[in-house]
């Protein structure tokens, strides 16, 4: 029988715990609580334990009746770096070899301070000799991973692994996403992640800046729902209630939406030979009604919550409708990725019996073993003399050269220092890059391909997108004005939409106005626009959107 695990995971508000098998081949929630997480206690994945914590954990595994000695946490944070990397096919037990002789041109860090932990995404390549595996190499900060040690210790417990939400999730949705292409998205507190998974492989993950913590909070301050003074009193409010429904819960979760969007547009355009069969939200998010629906909308795709999935009984181990939240500390128990290295086995000592072989006279055997004894070590011994001659010599060739050298040392030390912070300046600037920088090249290329007439009445600019309205002489002009929008390299053609059109007509000057809005969303920064990007139909869209008139 596998042994029980307690998992955790460690969420901004709430802290949520199972009682579950540690990587059994079936898979069991014995037990199950959610405490709320103190403000202060984890900031992007990085823990702050305090002794009034660690008591409230102690008190609630003791209320709940889990008695499991072991503990898993699973853990989402920006500062566990990842990449998609291809190395050699070698045999599964060299994989750890290549990827930590790689690890530099993985990461331009001083890995001494990174502990590195690897899934394998699949193989590519059709033939043997140019077949490859692919990889998601991941690299967590000891500092960060530290904490969590203490925290198993602080609760008495013996840490058995440290694993990586997407992974976690992953282990629970891979049979449901077995066939075709899917996507996961876990949505939080403060963060959501965004899995793609292909025929039962993880294949892509990336991380969105936005939680549903700003919807929660709106409910707890909105005078409708004046009964939920806490976190969870909300969450069990919007888990029965849509809230989405009311317009102050929905401008809270815009962000949200926006942001996954992004993340799956990006994902399409770069998979276009892909076709995404669904998509599956999961995670404390998923327990808010109504939110799959609004994403469903928002990205043109089926939506709906992960719920019933093969191999892994939901619902009868939670016993109710809502166990999102629990998804990725259920899984954390399957297979996690092991941060924390496994402890050496002992090995044990075989004792040799004693005793002696009857009908036969030991004599001779003793001799015979004492001669080939004496011959074998003065051929040792003369071996060894020799070796020494020639490693006495190699050694004062070695001192010459490094004498010789020595002056370069001080030279590679600053370069290698440099180049470690030219990359890590490098790095920071990436994730620092956006749309904004290019605003004055936007200013100019809506100079240049605006209609003649056209009036900019207001202009916002955001990292996500932008924002105009502008006068113009017709609702032809509308269309004009909306077609060239959809040219602009920096957008994304098919956001670029039209929230409001009105016709002023001044009859005693005999003149037309038509008052328009359009909204876009940018592209990525590191996206590009495909050659053969059809826009054929624009025009007959942007037509469509100027023939919509508010009085």
């Amino acid at each position: 029988m596998a042994g029980k695990a307690i998992s955790i995971e460690i969420g901004y508000s709430l802290t949520r715990v199972c009682e579950v098998d540690y990587k059994a081949k079936t898979h069991k929630v014995y037990r199950y609580f959610m405490i709320p997480t103190p403000n202060g206690v984890i900031n992007d994945g990085v823990l702050t334990v305090s002794p009034e914590y660690v008591d409230a954990l102690k008190s609630a595994l003791a209320e709940s009746k889990m008695k499991a000695k072991q503990v898993v946490f699973t853990i989402t944070s920006g500062r566990i770096a990842s990449r998609e990397v291809t190395i050699p096919f070698v045999k599964e037990n060299r994989i750890a070899d290549v990827v930590s002789a790689n690890a530099s041109d993985y990461f331009p860090v001083d890995l001494s301070q990174y502990q590195l932990a690897y899934n394998i995404l699949g193989t590519v390549g059709e033939e043997k000799t140019a077949k490859q595996y692919k990889l998601l190499v991941l690299a967590a900060p000891l500092a960060l991973l530290d904490k969590y040690y203490d925290l198993a210790k602080a609760l008495k417990l013996e840490l058995a692994a440290i694993d990586y939400a997407g992974n976690s999730v992953f282990q629970v949705a891979k049979d449901k996403c077995s066939t075709g292409t899917n996507l996961v998205i876990k949505i939080d507190e403060r963060s959501s992640l965004v899995m793609a998974i292909q025929n039962g492989t993880f294949t892509f993950t990336r991380n969105v800046a936005y939680g549903v913590d700003e919807a929660i909070d709106t409910v707890i301050e909105s005078e409708r729902w004046k009964d939920c003074t806490n976190v969870r009193e909300a969450v069990d409010t919007m888990s029965f209630n849509d809230c989405t429904m009311t317009e102050e819960v929905r401008g809270a979760l815009e962000p949200l939406a926006g942001g996954i969007a992004r993340v799956v547009d990006y994902y399409v355009s770069h998979n276009a030979n892909t076709q995404v069969e669904k998509i599956y939200v999961t995670g404390l998010g998923a327990d808010i009604k109504g939110l799959a629906e609004l994403l469903g909308s928002e990205l043109n795709f089926e939506v709906e919550v992960l719920r019933q999935v093969p191999n892994w009984n939901l619902d009868k181990s939670f016993r109710t409708q809502f166990h999102g939240a629990y998804v990725a500390c259920a899984g954390a128990a399957a297979a996690p990725l092991g941060f924390k290295q496994e402890n050496e086995k002992g090995k044990g000592k075989s004792k040799e019996k004693g005793g002696s072989q009857g009908g036969l006279n030991p004599a001779p055997i003793a001799i015979t073993l004492l001669v080939m004894g004496i011959i074998a070590s003065g051929v040792l011994i003369g071996f060894s003399v020799w070796r020494y001659v020639q490693l006495q010599k190699e050694n004062m060739e070695l001192k010459a050269q490094n004498s010789d050298l020595e002056a370069i040392i001080p030279i590679y030390n600053e370069y290698t220092a440099t180049l470690t912070s030219y990359n890590l300046v490098t790095a920071m600037y990436g994730q620092t890059e956006n749309r904004n920088e290019e605003l004055v090249e936007f200013l100019e290329e809506l100079e240049d391909k605006m209609p003649s007439d056209v009036h900019v009445v207001s202009f916002t600019s955001t990292i996500d997108g932008v924002a105009i309205n502008m006068d113009v002489s017709s609702k032809s002009e509308v269309a004009s004005a909306v077609e060239q929008l959809r040219t602009f390299n920096s957008l994304i053609p098919s956001s670029v939409t039209v929230n409001s059109v009105v016709e002023d007509i001044d009859e005693e000057a005999g003149t037309i106005s038509v008052n328009f809005s359009v909204a876009a969303i940018y592209r990525d920064i590191h996206d590009t626009v495909p050659e053969d990007t059809e826009t054929a139909d624009t025009e007959d869209s942007a037509a469509d959107a100027a023939g919509t008139e508010e009085e």
